[in-house]
């Protein structure tokens, strides 16, 4: 894959078909057009709040570099005494871990503020009947969650043959190797792919970087499989972020993120106020004009945070 929006952007519009849909947003409709603020501390000034859930990539960070204007914000909505949450669809590191490197990029972010979908790894595994001793993993050792993601065999096993679930977790060190090796499993035993990372791309400093549901919904229009997605943007990580938002009215929570197919898709679906920046996915882009592209409004528009 090219590293130019254009195309980035193409396979985010290709991936609506197994995406939430925008016609299922629950109250309060999303507005005609969205709005340009000055930021978060604009909104908080303005008291339309109660809570906020942040995304990190593109919103607080690209890479291990804080985004400047973002700092002040996020001391601001900590100062405002406001619940926040970080809600990641990164699926390679654990919350303790993540909340460190926050400390080292000046966001103090606590380890139980974190939502992540690889939350949902357990429990969907659960559903299905199935044990970690029966799954393959893909991702680098050693992997979060070890409590099961250690019982789990690599995908390079043997024992990957008989695998009754593949769990894709991280696209580092993820290759040609991997994805044929992938491929011909599903192809000779379809089977449930749970994937904890529906990002198709991540901004980086420079360009971005490809994730996992670039791979997942390559192999859903192969294969004609139904990857199970586990976070941004589907419901599953929405009500577990509610769950420990208990007495908060969706329609006064503001979900901030970067991109329309995750952050903002998934908020809205979810019935609440979202913020798109483009300090991070659409670095340079017409926001306005690529949100009526893709047909999916947010409440409210900014440079950044």
């Amino acid at each position: 894959m090219t590293s130019d929006f254009e195309t980035q952007w193409r396979l985010y519009r290709r991936a609506e078909v197994r995406l939430p849909r925008v016609r299922r947003i629950s109250p309060p409709a999303p507005p005609a057009a969205p709005r340009r603020v000055g930021g978060l501390v604009e909104l908080l000034s303005r008291g339309l709040y109660d809570a906020v859930v942040l995304d990190a990539w593109g919103v607080l960070n690209l890479g291990d570099a804080p985004i400047p204007a973002a700092r002040a914000a996020f001391a601001a909505l900590r100062a405002s005494g406001l619940p926040l949450r970080v809600l990641s669809n990164d699926a390679g590191s654990d919350a303790p871990q993540s909340a460190a490197r926050h400390a080292r990029r000046g966001f103090d972010v606590r380890p139980e503020e974190i939502v992540y979908g690889l939350d949902l790894m357990a429990p969907t595994l659960e559903t299905l009947g199935v044990a970690p001793e029966e799954c393959a993993l893909i991702a680098p050792r050693p992997a979060p969650r070890a409590e099961h993601t250690a019982r789990m065999c690599d995908l390079s096993d043997p024992r990957a043959d008989v695998a009754r679930a593949l769990v894709l977790l991280s696209s580092v060190g993820y290759d040609d190797a991997t994805h044929e090796r992938l491929r011909g499993l599903l192809r000779a035993q379809p089977r449930p792919l749970l994937v904890c990372n529906p990002d198709i791309v991540s901004p980086e400093p420079v360009g971005s970087a490809i994730e996992p549901g670039y791979y997942a919904h390559a192999l859903a229009e192969e294969l004609g499989i139904e990857p199970i997605f586990l976070g941004k943007p589907f419901p599953g990580v929405y009500a577990r972020l509610l769950e420990g938002m208990p007495g908060l009215a969706r329609e006064r929570i503001l979900c901030v993120g970067d991109t329309l197919h995750t952050d903002v898709l998934g908020g809205a679906v979810a019935g609440m106020h979202t913020l798109l920046v483009e300090s991070g996915f659409f670095r340079g882009q017409d926001l306005e004009a690529r949100c009526a592209e893709a047909g999916i409004t947010p409440t409210w528009l900014s440079a950044h945070l």
